[in-house]
Order: C-alpha cells, then structure tokens, then sequence
C-alpha cells in the first residue's frame, strides 16, 4: 500500500455510523491510531449511547488497531475539546481530523422551527468549529495536520425539505476556504461530498417522510449504480484526502455511484461598467446575459483573487497602466 498512516493520529466524529466506521476501518488498516467519537443519538441527534462507538473500537482493535472510543458530543466547545484532550492522552498527537459528525431534521422550508434549525447548526457548523479548532492548535505546533469537512450535495446542489442541513452543509465550503488561507504549510484543508446507502436508524418512518417524493426519484436513479453507493467508495477519497499524499489545500471533492469529481466555485467574466456613475437597473438587465455567461470563467481562491480579476478587466481596457 503506498499510502499509509502509520505513527499517525485520526479523530473521526460521527465515527459509528456507515461512513463514519468505513473512514475508521480504512484509517485503520493502514496504520492509523483512531479515536472513534459518537455520541450515539438517532439521525436527528437525539438521545445517546456508547454502543455505536464502542462496536466501532471493537472491530478495528480486532484487526490489530490502536483504537479508542469517545462519546462528547461536538455540539459544545467543551466537547469538542474533550475529543481532542482524548487523542492526545492515548496517543500524544492529532494529524487527521474528519469532520463528519451530522443530524437531519427535514421539513418543509416554512415550517422548520427554531429548534429544528439550531440543533442542525449547532452539530454542523458549531461541531465543525468545536473539534476542528483544538485539533488545529495541535496541528500548528506540530507542523502537520489534515481536515477533512464532510458536506453535502445537499448544500452545494440543494435537495428539497433540508434548508436548514443544506445551509449547514454549505456553510463548511466557507470554513474551509478561510482555513486554508490561514494554515501554513504542512497543514490542509479539503471538503468532502458523499453518497452512500446505510445510515443510523430512527427518526420519521421514510413513507411519512416529507421528502418521499424526493427519496423515490434519487432511489429510482441510484438502483443503476448501486454497487457504486457502498461507504467504502466514499472511504477510499476520503483517505486519500486525509494522507500525507494530499498536499492540495481549499479544494472541494465529490463522490456518487464510483465517479469521483472536483467540485469548484466560478466567476464568469461578467460585464464592466467603470465608474465613476453606477449603472442603473436597466443596464444591468441588457446586460443580463453577458453576465450570465458561463463561457468563460475564473476560479478565485480568495476575495483578493476576486479583486484581480477586476484589475485584470481594467488592464484589457487600458485603464491601467
């Protein structure tokens, strides 16, 4: 195997569920010290239980593995640093940390509640802070670390009856993009977005679902790829963003039925209208479609990049020298 973990350190949240132990087994099995974090509740977060995470250790000290489980939940600062202080007492280091804890509540946009909106944040966005900032103080004194974030389609595409987890998820693509203008070298940063049959059971029965509609049409599309749907599939891209042969930073991957891609924020070339008088309405409407053109874009990795482009349009018209 020519990536390997060994003498590294991962922390995996969200640990005992399908991807969550198929990203621990492959760890594991090339080396890898993992500490396995769940706090066991149902796929809306509620309740708790060791036992998820417990079988999670089991299996992987089975196979040979230095494993430990934690049940803090990533919801509170204090948790979150519980995981770390956890890695850290069993293994002296953290090199790995995949953010991957996560709870839906669906509903309808209009009838989301406040409750079904904080406790979607606070494990996503909240929970992506709360283990992420101890483990990159770790990171930074020890001049190597790497973050996996795991988003969504959910977020990046949107899929109906999930605003609150899609805004969530979305919000991670922003995290990650400050991070890595940040790290200094030796620590990165990528975003990950997978598919994956198998999840925790609980919660609402799937035919009094309100995303039924939803569910049947993405089922009646995944049964042609459906061997490409195991978590091991998402494992695969996930270690490799986790290893020392990932050495790209603030890049976004995707994972669905076996076909891997790279997901990327554009700008297109859009429409100049110098100053000094902003244009009205109309002229934004006839030129709408200039606007709109994707034909030909940027790709700025910061607000700075974004300002470059604009520079460069003025330079094409002679506006500066």
């Amino acid at each position: 195997m020519a990536i390997d973990f060994n003498g590294q350190v991962a922390v995996v949240t969200g640990a005992g569920g399908a991807l969550g132990s198929a990203f621990c087994r492959e760890l594991a099995r090339r080396g890898a010290a993992v500490v396995a974090n769940d706090l066991g509740g149902d796929p809306t977060g509620q309740g708790g239980s060791t036992g998820y995470a417990d079988a999670v250790v089991e299996e992987l000290r089975n196979l040979g593995a230095r494993a430990i489980a934690n049940y803090d939940t990533v919801a509170t600062e204090t948790g979150g640093q519980a995981v770390v202080d956890a890695a850290m007492a069993a293994f002296g280091r953290v090199d790995i940390v995949i953010s991957n804890a996560g709870n839906q509540r669906n509903g309808a946009f209009g009838a989301l509640t406040g409750e079904d909106i904080e406790s979607v944040l606070a494990v996503h966005v909240k929970g992506a802070f709360n283990i992420c900032q101890p483990a990159y103080r770790a990171m930074m004194e020890q001049g190597y670390g790497r973050i996996v974030l795991v988003s969504s389609q959910s977020g990046v595409f949107g899929n109906p009856y999930r605003a609150n987890y899609g805004a969530a998820k979305t919000a991670l693509i922003g995290l990650m993009n400050v991070i890595a203008q940040e790290a200094p070298a030796g620590i990165v940063v990528n975003t990950l977005f997978p598919n994956a049959q198998g999840g925790r059971l609980g919660g609402t029965p799937v035919e009094q679902r309100p995303d039924i509609a939803f569910l049947k049409a993405a089922g009646a599309r995944t049964r042609h790829f459906i061997e490409g749907m195991k978590p091991e599939f998402v494992a695969a891209l996930a270690c490799y963003m986790a290893s020392r042969d990932c050495t790209s930073s603030q890049h976004m991957y995707s994972v669905l039925g076996g076909k891997y891609s790279r997901l990327f924020v554009g700008l297109t070339r859009g429409w100049y209208s110098p100053g000094p008088d902003a244009p009205s309405c109309d002229d934004i409407a006839a030129h709408i479609s200039e606007i709109d053109d994707r034909s030909e874009y940027d790709l700025p990795l910061s607000g700075l990049d974004e300002m470059d482009t604009v520079l460069s349009v003025r330079r094409a018209l002679g506006l500066d020298a």
